[in-house]
């Protein structure tokens, strides 16, 4: 007797393989049989007809580290869009380890990862690790260790060069944090404190992973006018020291005068397998972007975290030199990408902030901040920077914005096609996000899959189950076979997408029938039923 039999649907198995109408069995969590016809019945039959039947989606770019500690809508995310894998702790910006010494850490890392739980409590790696997997998780989490928690604990948020023995501390943390179970590192080069790293200190921590045969996923240092070099210097890094690479998010601008184009990118990354590099990378299919609200501010503003921002923001003379720096649509410095030269004023929403009094700013543009009227260009923009500062300040610098018109769509459909591309939603669970948390993967394959038709039905699956799940060593995950685990997605293909609503972002995808991660039916129909059925790997 089964305890789950799915029938009568289409199967795509992950692989690449043509689908086929098969039905597939469960057992204890484990896929137990796929055949034509069952040989046993099953205490809940679903049935699938007109409908897919694939494996659970992996999310290869996550900011869920810590929903499985909060409640509410936010643990239904990704579960409601079909994804039973997450990969979380990326962009460096990870929350352990942590000790008491690093609130300012903690509060850099708020808008992006959350509050998460009251206390926290992970002087180590490895504890951070138990009291996930003691925690009720909606899905399957695989963890990186972040680079930026590691530098905090042991040179602060500065912009300090580690000495021997402080690069030997930081080794050895990666050492223990890959030996309790971390997947690999992350980077976050355009963040506190990962953009003072040096190229020598991103060796040296590799090199530590790549013996553990773990992996480096990189948010690189430049997207923009620096993006040749910081590509070539994560590949560097890479190729030194024998670390297998992913790039995240790997995407210029659509303002050509701050980037270039995805063909550009491509053939860095091919030159690089060329010369030995193992690289892959990954992509959303969204043309707006999400990050720190604070990332507008010039490098030398950002320095020191939370106290130092406000510090700078509240003098007159500093404020002064923001504006005219941030009027300056021209304005560069390394490492920085130019959000406001890129996009406008306009085309900046604030998504997250945490004070009750500052909530009715969530999906206003901060050109919507200005009540004033009638103000000539540059009063207007200096009215803008006020506010924005006058935001900062209020949050203690806790805040996300979304960046609209930021990608461009030929670049988009130029990197989803290829072979080394896998799909991350970079979702960030934090106020009114951007919809990516909510429906990257039926946009994918509604939008691109189906509607574009840029590749076929069945490699569409197998990027976001089976080379993910192969490239990532997630044993027993990605593919409808026999032995495997029970994380299964039903869809109706002639419906599936998701809503891009930018002020409603958590409105529900469509065509995602069921979801079954580890045996347990986790949505069925639109209905909650489970979120607690997760493992961490």
């Amino acid at each position: 007797m089964y305890d789950i039999a799915i029938i009568n649907g289409l199967v795509i198995d992950g692989t690449g393989n043509s689908p086929i109408q098969s039905d597939v069995g469960i057992k204890n969590g484990t896929i137990v049989e796929v055949a034509k016809t069952l040989s046993a019945k099953a205490t809940l039959i679903i049935d699938a007809r007109h409908k897919m039947v694939t494996p659970g989606f992996i999310d290869v770019h996550s900011h869920s580290d810590l929903v499985p500690f909060m409640s509410g809508s936010i643990r239904e995310s990704k579960i409601r869009q079909g994804v039973t894998t997450e990969v979380v702790g990326q962009c460096g910006l990870g929350s352990a380890p942590f000790i008491d010494t690093m609130q300012d850490w903690r509060n850099y890392l708020t808008p992006i990862l959350g509050t998460g739980p009251q206390t926290w409590d992970w002087p180590k790696f490895e504890t951070f690790m138990h009291d996930l997997s003691q925690a009720k998780k909606p899905n399957n989490l695989a963890v990186l260790l972040g680079h930026g928690a590691i530098r905090a604990q042991i040179l602060g948020l500065e912009n300090v060069a580690p000495s021997t023995s402080d690069l030997s501390a930081m080794c050895r943390i990666v050492d223990e944090g890959m030996s309790h179970g971390a997947l690999g590192i992350s980077y976050g080069l355009a963040y506190l404190p990962g953009m003072f790293a040096t190229q020598q200190e991103l060796i040296a921590l590799s090199s530590v992973v790549a013996a553990h045969k773990g992996f480096m996923m990189i948010h690189i240092r430049s997207h923009s006018l620096q993006i040749r070099e910081s590509m070539i210097e994560a590949l560097t890094v890479a190729k030194v020291s024998g670390v297998k690479l992913q790039i995240s998010h790997m995407r210029s601008y659509a303002n050509r005068d701050y980037g270039i184009s995805g063909q550009a990118l491509l053939e860095l990354v091919e030159q690089a397998r060329a010369d030995g590099v193992d690289v892959t990378f990954d992509e959303h299919p969204y043309r707006a972007g999400s990050t720190l609200l604070s990332q507008i501010l010039p490098p030398w503003a950002k320095e020191g975290g939370s106290p130092e921002i406000v510090r700078r923001l509240k003098d007159p003379q500093l404020r002064a030199r923001l504006k005219e720096e941030l009027n300056n649509p021209g304005l560069d410095y390394p490492g920085w990408d130019n959000f406001v030269g890129m996009v406008g004023w306009s085309n900046i929403m604030i998504s997250s902030v945490f004070s009750q009094q500052n909530k009715w700013t969530e999906g206003q543009t901060a050109a919507q901040l200005v009540t004033k009227i009638g103000l000539e260009k540059t009063e207007l923009v200096h009215e803008i920077i006020d506010q924005i500062a006058e935001l900062l300040i209020s949050e203690d610098s806790r805040g996300s914005m979304v960046m609209q018109n930021l990608f461009a769509e030929e670049d988009i459909i130029e990197l989803l096609k290829h072979p080394l591309c896998q799909i991350g939603s970079d979702g960030i669970p934090t106020g009114k996000p951007h919809p990516r948390l909510y429906g990257t993967f039926p946009k994918f394959l509604g939008e691109y899959v189906r509607d574009k038709k840029i590749m076929t039905w069945a490699e569409g699956v197998k990027r976001i189950t089976g080379d993910p799940a192969l490239r990532l060593n997630l044993a027993n995950k990605g593919f409808v076979k026999t032995g495997y685990s029970a994380d299964l997605v039903v869809f109706d293909p002639e419906n599936i997408n998701a809503p891009e609503d930018y002020n409603n972002p958590s409105a529900s995808p469509i065509g995602i029938n069921y979801t079954v991660v580890n045996g347990h039916v986790s949505m069925a129909n639109g209905e909650i039923l489970c979120t607690s059925a997760g493992k961490l790997i």
